[in-house]
């Protein structure tokens, strides 16, 4: 075992051999039998096979169909994402203080930051990483809450990790640049990302420099989850009270664009972890306390595609316990 940086560790890689007969890693499979779908009124309203990761250890690939293609055990996989090639998932596991990357296709852990269970500040501890996730740099940017920083770990290099805020120092600020308990901090285009504070809820966009460029109070969330930008003027993100509801907001101004929000009923959402806009402008939830995802039409706010029974947990085709993410599973490349 190597070590990088006295923070990080390498231990296996991907072969050729590891290769799908089909573009893409096994999660991209397309699928064969009957689709577990609890609602299919689009099943076109995927574009691409999804990840979805439960917080009962496990990760499965689903088609827009329903069908189940791959999965995987992993402990404690609080927010999972997938990297640019789609052959590499990034892992953050909040309750074990590490993230990790893993293979799809072999299962290999390729890559890891901090020490399990062993939660700290210094540079090769984390506490409480909330979200992993790959930059368009090929950097891991960490949400690391429970030392209310942000880190910036290459995989390829020996450079130490560069941090955003300051540890332990959690209260909001722009010079220095601080964060207040950050939840996420997810890619954005230019190289900017945007975090996700929660005590009081706000969303910051930090350009590649380390500045903050914006930062937008995200008026009425108590619990502001995982906020993440869809174009270069707007924001998405879900608030995780039951019910919930989801906001598309204004990157400058923090109006509000578009909302979705039930109070009961079939529609209503419980504790939604994950927002994203798909490519047609559909909207992906992340219904966690409902076990299920879901996807809402933009203009008629109908729920038209569901994987998972609401409210029903299971680990059968179909079911789904306590989901915390769910993410497009790109075919990339090697």
């Amino acid at each position: 075992m190597v070590s990088l940086g006295g923070a990080l560790a390498l231990c296996g890689c991907a072969t050729q051999g590891e290769r799908s007969p089909w573009p893409g890693s096994a999660a991209t499979h397309p699928g064969h039998g009957p689709g577990h779908l609890s609602i299919a009124a689009d099943t076109a309203a995927l574009p691409l096979n999804l990840l979805i990761a439960q917080r009962d250890d496990r990760l499965i690939a689903v088609t827009p169909r329903g069908q189940i293609v791959w999965r995987e055990h992993q402990a404690d996989p609080g927010q999972v994402f997938v990297s640019r090639t789609g052959r590499t998932l990034v892992i953050a596991e909040p309750q074990a203080d590490v993230v990790v990357l893993r293979r799809v296709d072999n299962g290999l852990v390729s890559f890891f930051v901090g020490r399990r269970h062993d939660p700290g500040s210094a540079r090769d501890r984390l506490d409480d990483p909330l979200t992993a996730s790959e930059t368009a740099r090929g950097d891991i940017a960490i949400a690391d809450s429970g030392n209310c920083r942000v880190l910036l770990v290459s995989p390829e290099s020996r450079r130490p990790p560069r941090t955003l805020g300051e540890a332990g120092v959690c209260t909001h600020s722009s010079r220095p640049l601080r964060f207040s308990y950050p939840a996420a901090a997810l890619p954005a285009s230019g190289g900017e990302l945007v975090v996700t504070e929660t005590r009081p809820a706000r969303v910051d966009i930090v350009g590649g420099n380390g500045r903050l460029l914006r930062s937008v109070a995200v008026r009425g969330f108590s619990a502001p989850s995982d906020a993440s930008e869809f174009n270069a003027d707007a924001i998405i993100v879900a608030d995780r009270t039951d019910p919930g509801r989801i906001e598309e907001l204004d990157a400058r101004s923090g109006g509000v664009i578009w909302s979705y929000a039930r109070g009961a009923g079939p529609g209503a959402l419980n504790d939604p972890s994950l927002a994203s806009v798909l490519p047609d402008g559909d909207v992906l939830a992340v219904d966690s306390g409902n076990d299920r995802v879901v996807v809402i039409d933009r203009l008629s706010k109908a729920i038209v595609w569901q994987y998972g029974h609401t409210s029903v947990a299971g680990r059968r085709p179909g079911y789904l316990d306590d989901p915390g993410s769910a993410t497009l599973v790109p075919l990339g490349g090697s």
